[in-house]
């Protein structure tokens, strides 16, 4: 066998141990912070329309700075939907359908999907 082939065999095995190396690395552990007993908690999308109608809610209106709201974008960032996932994994009873945005966890537990329910949250406030 000639040194080109020997080289091109050499770097063809460095690519695939490389890229088995990189793309079987475990994800890194996500901490789930502790929900605060009296806050709501906001989950949303950026480019969500239903966020969307709640987010212009919000901004017309302030009520959500009455309360202790934290809210999370969801779609772009992996640690925040994770916290979503443990908390829609803790509701009882789970809302109907499945997991989306926007949902909302309130101070004592109770778990809202979609915006109609929880405009009318915040308006009953």
């Amino acid at each position: 066998m000639n040194k080109v082939g020997i080289i091109i065999i050499i770097s063809s095995l460095l690519i695939l141990g490389g890229g088995a190396y990189f793309f079987t690395k475990p994800e890194k552990l996500v901490e789930i912070p502790q929900k605060e007993a009296d806050s709501y908690e906001y989950f949303w999308g950026n480019g969500c329309p239903h966020c969307a109608v709640v987010a212009e809610f919000f901004n017309s209106s302030d009520k959500d700075e009455k309360v202790k709201l934290v809210k999370y974008e969801v779609w772009y960032d992996k640690n925040n939907a994770k916290i979503m996932e443990d908390r829609y994994n803790k509701c009882d009873p789970k809302p109907q359908g499945q997991m989306s945005v926007p949902f909302m966890v309130t101070p004592d537990g109770k778990c809202l999907v979609g915006d109609a329910p929880i405009i009318e949250l915040f308006k009953n406030l």
